[in-house]
């Protein structure tokens, strides 16, 4: 743990601030629900947030957010090996503009993802942000 922070899953009263973030951060902001989410707080206050977002049978790891005043202290690194323990099933799946950051924690461009990622790509990601690829961790 870095400090103070804590992990946690989000409360219902964290999900103004995560939307606030999420859509500032212009990160996926379709069907946010706080019981997807894990957030870590410093001395209570919410830092980082990121979530597990079901499709069905099929999961994704996505809206890893770090408050601004907050970025460089390895936040963002925490909240993914947080997702990634809770993960519900062995694949996880992740849609990213920034591959390189992901790939330090293992995970590996998919150049044929799940329909439910692919289509999430399409309808989501192509009007956020450009370069948005599919990504898969296989855990053990």
């Amino acid at each position: 743990m870095i400090g103070d922070v804590r992990l946690e899953s989000a409360r219902p009263a964290d999900l103004p601030l995560i939307v606030e973030c999420v859509r500032r951060f212009r990160l996926d902001d379709e069907d946010l629900a706080a019981e997807q989410f894990v957030v870590a707080r410093e001395r209570g206050r919410l830092v980082a947030f990121g979530r597990i977002k079901p499709y069905g049978r099929v999961y994704e790891l996505g809206s890893v957010g770090v408050l601004e005043a907050e970025r460089g202290r390895g936040l963002g690194g925490v909240i993914v090996r947080e997702l990634v323990r809770r993960f519900p099933t062995r694949e996880v799946y992740i849609t990213t503009d920034l591959p390189a950051y992901f790939a330090r924690f293992g995970f590996c461009r998919l150049d044929d993802p799940p329909p439910e990622i692919a289509a999430k790509i399409t309808r989501v990601c192509a009007h956020l942000r450009s370069g948005v690829v599919a990504m898969v961790l296989e855990k053990p």
